[in-house]
């Protein structure tokens, strides 16, 4: 279950200059307080969503909504909304985010490369994942490498997601038989998509 919500961060106080309260008549005595308000995810700030605030007198508490400001107090208010900043921290979702896609695609160019590394210098051992023309999705253990040709034991499973695959690599899933491909198949097969990945302990 994923949690949105909203906060708000307190920007700050600023008094206001010749501006007398309506409630009980001093001067000096108020103040303008601007908040930010954010979306987050999990409770960790993604981005921020508007600004707001409200004036209070700090001799008779009075607190006033943009709304019931008298003119002259909600262009102070206005002003003082527009130059408040607010905390990097509000945007700390959205680094977090910019980092996994960074991550995700340095992973990505990882693993093709690797996968080009072990397609041209096959170890016995490496688990091969690929698309069966079902759909579904399974693997192949190199069982033995000779001079053109790699022979593989088939996974005795397939299964619908490929991100799931871990659970049917199994040693006891890979059969003694083995079906010789040569490493002008196998490259083949995976430029047209058919094998995915390649991993190897």
């Amino acid at each position: 279950m994923i949690f949105f919500g909203t906060g708000s961060a307190n920007l700050g106080a600023v008094k206001t200059r010749n501006i007398t309260c309506q409630h009980c008549n001093n001067q000096n005595t108020v103040f303008i307080n601007i908040y930010r308000r954010h979306a987050h995810i999990f409770w960790i700030p993604v981005f921020p969503i508007n600004k707001s605030g409200s004036s209070y007198c700090t001799h008779c508490k009075e607190v006033l909504s943009p709304k019931e400001m008298p003119e002259g107090l909600k262009m102070q208010y206005k002003n003082i909304k527009g130059n408040a900043k607010g905390p990097l921290w509000q945007f700390s979702g959205l680094a977090i985010l910019a980092c996994l896609i960074g991550f995700a695609i340095f992973s990505s160019g990882k693993d093709k490369e690797n996968t080009q590394v072990y397609l041209s210098d096959p170890v016995v051992g490496d688990i091969y994942e690929y698309k069966a023309d079902n759909g579904n999705y399974s693997t192949m253990k190199l069982k033995k490498v000779t001079e053109d040709s790699l022979y593989l034991s088939l996974n005795d499973f397939e299964i619908s997601k490929k991100s799931r695959l871990y659970k049917i690599d199994k040693d006891e899933n890979y059969p003694e038989i083995t079906y010789g491909y040569s490493k002008t198949e196998m490259l083949q097969m995976q430029k047209q998509g058919v094998i995915l990945d390649i991993n190897r302990d």
